[in-house]
C-alpha cells in the first residue's frame, strides 16, 4: 500500500515545479505538526543547545526533503536544480582528487542530500552509499533505483551484511563514499560532544578514515533561497594513537564539529527528528 501511494504521489508530483512542491509541503507540515504535540516537546529541548532553532520550520524541512524526494527525476533534476547549484569550497574536491583516488564523504541530515548525487559527475566522483534495509523491498528498490540513476551507486548495511569490509573495498577501487554520519541507526553508538551535549555517533566514518588512512570530508546540500548550495567543510584524516578507541573518540571529536559548523549554516533544514543525543533515547 505504502509503495504504491509513492508511485502515484511521484507521476503526479514530477510534472510540477519545485515551487510548488514547497506550496504543498507548508500545509502537510502544518497538519504535521498540529497533530504530533508529544514530538514537538521533545524537539522543544533542542532550543536550548541550538540557535534559531525552530520546531516547525524543522517539521516543515522534513516534510520538504521526502516530497523533494518524491518529486525527483533526472529529467527534473537538471532542468529545476541543476542550474541554481553553488558549490562552496570546490577547491577542497578538486585538491583531494589530485592526491587521492578514493575519501569519505561525511553528512549530516541537512537539507536533501539526495540533490548532492547529481553533482558527483561533475566533481569526478565515483559514489558510493551506504542505505540501511526496508521492511517494504518495493519501497526499497525504488529508492535504490532512484539513487543510482541519479549517480551514486547504493549497497545495503544492516546486520549480516558485512558493511564495513565492503566500503573498505569500494574504496580500495576508487570510489567515494557518502555516509549519513550524526545519528546512530538504534540505541547504540559512540558517545561524543555535539552541541555541548553527549550524543550517540556512528563509528564507521572514522573507523574507515582509521583503517584506510584516507581523508573524510564534511558535506551538506541546503537551499539558500531560490538558490542551492553544496557545501564542503575541512576534510581531516584520523590519526593511530596509543589505541583505537583513543583513535577514533579523537576522530568524532573533529567529525562532530565539523558537522556543527554545517548545521549551523541553516539549523533548521537539520531535519533529523529521531533522537540523536543520549538523553533523548
Amino acid at each position: 500500500m505504502k509503495f504504491q501511494i509513492i508511485r502515484i504521489l511521484h507521476n503526479m508530483f514530477k510534472k510540477l515545479s519545485p515551487n510548488f512542491i514547497y506550496v504543498i509541503s507548508y500545509f502537510i507540515a502544518l497538519v504535521y505538526f498540529i497533530f504530533t504535540p508529544f514530538s514537538n516537546l521533545k524537539l522543544k529541548k533542542r532550543k536550548d543547545r541550538i540557535d534559531n532553532y525552530s520546531i516547525f520550520k524543522v517539521k516543515l524541512n522534513y516534510v520538504r526533503y521526502w516530497l523533494e524526494t518524491i518529486w525527483l527525476t533526472k529529467e527534473g533534476y537538471k532542468n529545476h536544480i541543476e542550474p541554481k547549484v553553488e558549490i562552496i569550497n570546490e577547491d577542497i574536491v578538486r585538491k583531494l582528487n589530485k592526491n587521492y583516488s578514493s575519501y569519505i564523504i561525511a553528512l549530516p541530515h541537512l537539507g536533501n542530500w539526495e540533490f548532492a548525487i547529481p553533482m558527483g559527475k561533475f566533481l569526478d566522483l565515483n559514489l558510493v552509499a551506504v542505505a540501511e534495509p526496508l521492511d517494504d523491498k518495493k519501497i526499497l528498490h525504488w529508492f535504490t533505483e532512484l539513487r543510482e540513476d541519479l549517480g551514486c551507486k547504493i549497497i545495503l548495511g544492516g546486520k549480516g551484511q558485512n558493511t564495513f569490509e565492503r566500503v573498505k573495498e569500494f574504496l580500495k577501487n576508487g570510489h567515494h563514499v557518502c555516509l549519513l554520519s550524526e545519528r546512530h541507526v538504534g540505541k547504540s553508538g559512540v558517545g561524543v560532544e555535539f552541541f555541548n551535549q553527549m550524543a550517540a555517533f556512528p563509528k564507521g566514518p572514522v573507523s574507515l578514515s582509521l583503517d584506510t588512512q584516507l581523508p573524510i570530508v564534511p558535506a551538506a546540500f541546503i537551499k539558500n533561497g531560490n538558490k542551492y548550495q553544496l557545501h564542503f567543510g575541512k576534510p581531516f584524516i584520523v590519526p593511530y594513537f596509543d589505541n583505537q578507541a583513543q583513535s577514533i573518540q579523537h576522530g568524532l571529536k573533529v567529525l562532530s564539529k565539523s558537522l556543527e559548523n554545517l548545521i549551523k549554516l541553516d539549523p533548521n533544514q537539520w531535519h533529523s527528528i529521531q533522537p540523536v543525543w543520549t538523553s533523548e533515547y
